[in-house]
C-alpha cells in the first residue's frame, strides 16, 4: 500500500538559491525560454533542467542531498544528464544511464560510467537508486519498463518517479470546452503515449513488484521557463511558489502538475 504524505519546508532544506547556483554550474543553456527551443530537438536540448522551487527536479535534488557517495545509481531516460551531473558534484561516481536517443547519449557520456540504449543491457546488475523521471509517459508499455527497472533495484533500494498529471486544471478546464490538444511540451506533450491520474499511479505501483514504502508528493508548473529572470529571481516569487506548492500538496488531483513518488523495494 502507498501512503500519501505532505512534505514540509524546513530551515535545513536545500534553498532555492543553492539550487539556482547548481543549475548555473551544470549548464546555463537550460535557463533559456521554451519558445527558443526546436520543437522536436533531442531530449537533452528539448527538456530543460528545472531547479526552481516546486519543480520535479527541485524535489529530486532535495531527496538526494544526503545520498552516500558509494550509491549505485541508474538514471532511466537521462535526457540532459542534469541530475547525474548534480550527483557527480556531490561525489557520487557510480552513475549509469539508459537513454534511447543517440544524440543525447553522446551528450551525457562523460557524466555516467556507462550509457545504454536499452535497460536490458543492465540485466543481472543491481542498483541502490533508480531514477524514472519524466520517462514512463513516453513509452507504449510503461508497466514493462517499470518492471524491468525494478528487477535491477537491490532489496531496500529506492526509486524516484515523476509522472505528469492529466487531471491538472490546465487539462480539465479546456476539456470542458471540447479542447484536448497536444503541444510541444508540458502535460499534453505530443510525445506522451500515456496519461496518469493519482488513482492510476496508485494502481500502476500496486501492479508492480512489492514496495515497502511509497511516499507521494506534487510539483507545480515551472513557469520560470516562460518568464524573464527578473520576474522570478526574487524572494516574492519564491514565496508565491511555496504557496502554490502547498496548494498542490493539499489538492493534488487538480493542482499537482506532476505526481512525484519515492518508493522503497522490500
Amino acid at each position: 500500500m502507498c501512503l500519501s504524505t505532505k512534505l514540509i519546508l524546513r530551515k535545513n532544506d536545500v534553498s532555492c538559491g543553492e539550487l539556482k547556483v547548481a543549475s548555473s554550474v551544470i549548464d546555463t543553456q537550460y535557463q533559456s525560454s521554451l519558445d527558443k527551443l526546436p520543437t522536436m530537438a533531442a531530449p537533452h536540448i528539448r527538456y530543460q533542467f528545472k531547479p526552481f522551487v516546486g519543480s520535479n527536479h527541485w524535489w529530486v535534488l532535495r531527496q538526494l542531498t544526503q545520498l552516500p557517495v558509494s550509491t549505485r545509481v541508474l538514471d532511466v531516460g537521462s535526457g540532459s544528464g542534469a541530475i547525474g551531473q548534480a550527483l557527480k558534484m556531490q561525489g557520487v561516481t557510480n552513475l549509469y544511464a539508459v537513454e534511447v536517443d543517440a544524440e543525447a547519449r553522446e551528450h551525457v557520456k562523460d557524466i555516467y560510467e556507462e550509457v545504454a540504449s536499452d535497460i536490458s543491457e543492465f540485466s543481472g546488475r543491481t542498483f541502490d537508486l533508480i531514477l524514472l523521471l519524466d520517462v514512463l509517459e513516453h513509452v507504449t508499455d510503461p508497466q514493462t519498463l517499470f518492471s524491468d527497472a525494478m528487477k535491477t533495484l537491490a532489496p531496500g533500494g529506492k526509486v524516484l518517479i515523476s509522472l505528469p498529471n492529466v487531471a491538472h486544471w490546465s487539462v480539465r478546464i479546456p476539456l470542458l470546452f471540447g479542447v484536448f490538444d497536444y503541444y510541444d511540451r508540458g502535460i499534453m506533450d505530443r510525445t506522451h503515449y500515456q496519461f496518469f491520474t493519482r488513482k492510476r499511479v496508485r494502481q500502476f505501483l500496486r501492479s508492480g513488484p512489492p514496495l515497502k514504502k511509497c511516499v507521494f508528493s506534487s510539483s507545480i508548473e515551472p513557469v520560470e521557463l516562460l518568464l524573464p529572470k527578473a520576474l522570478w529571481d526574487n524572494p516574492l516569487f519564491e514565496a508565491i511558489s511555496k504557496i502554490r506548492l502547498a496548494i498542490a500538496w493539499a489538492l493534488p488531483g487538480f493542482f499537482a502538475y506532476q505526481h512525484l513518488i519515492l518508493a522503497e523495494r522490500e
